[in-house]
């Protein structure tokens, strides 16, 4: 029998359920959180989470860096595609329009748990890690930067989390009261002399 109030095997919002429990595990603990305690906050028997994800990670990827299902946003390798074919005047403008719009989309709860994951001391996270810090700026600076492109991504970034951390984890109100094209007219200017502008000497 099915213990009282969870959702059985099959049932169609089990999984929805899973992901969206999963996603407020994540964003509270980190990568460590509980998948026993996602089954709970779930309602559903632990074994059903390993009948939907392999594991953890997966688990993670599912519902926390892949596009959510109707907000209309695009996967995060498809948006730096995207950027990496505007010209480099753009970047700066297109970086920030794309970021904001991607985790407006997706919700602050993926934020917080990408971030507390990322800061994560486990191991296996360390790939992940290279992932947010360069491997998608990295690539784009390695494209369309005059020079230092490793510095220029990881400069951006720093950028990027400070205001995603101000915007959907701090919730400081008059940055996350901001609309998207208010953040891209106060943001972008820096991040366009991240991305193209000269860089002291003394940073090379």
């Amino acid at each position: 029998m099915t213990p009282r109030g969870r959702r059985p095997a099959g049932s169609p919002d089990a999984r929805e359920a899973i992901l969206a429990a999963a996603r407020a595990a994540f964003a509270r603990d980190g990568y460590r959180a509980s998948l026993r305690g996602v089954a709970r906050d779930a309602g559903v028997d632990p074994a059903l989470v390993h009948h939907y994800f392999r594991d953890r990670a997966e688990l993670f990827a599912e519902a926390v860096v892949a596009s959510a299902a109707g907000t209309g946003a695009v996967g995060i390798s498809e948006r730096a595609q995207a950027i990496s074919r505007l010209a480099p005047e753009e970047l700066g403008e297109g970086i920030v329009r794309s970021f904001v719009g991607l985790w407006d989309g997706l919700g602050g709860d993926r934020f917080s748990a990408l971030i507390r994951a990322a800061m994560s001391d486990d191991e296996s996270l360390a790939p992940f890690r290279d992932f947010i810090a360069t491997g998608i700026l990295g690539s784009i600076m390695d494209k369309l930067a005059p020079d230092r492109p490793e510095l220029r991504g990881q400069l951006i970034a720093s950028q990027l989390i400070g205001f995603g951390v101000t915007r959907w984890m701090a919730r400081l109100d008059q940055a996350a009261s901001l609309g998207i094209e208010e953040a891209v007219a106060l943001i972008a200017p820096t991040i366009q002399r991240y991305a193209t502008g000269d860089l002291p000497s003394s940073a090379a």
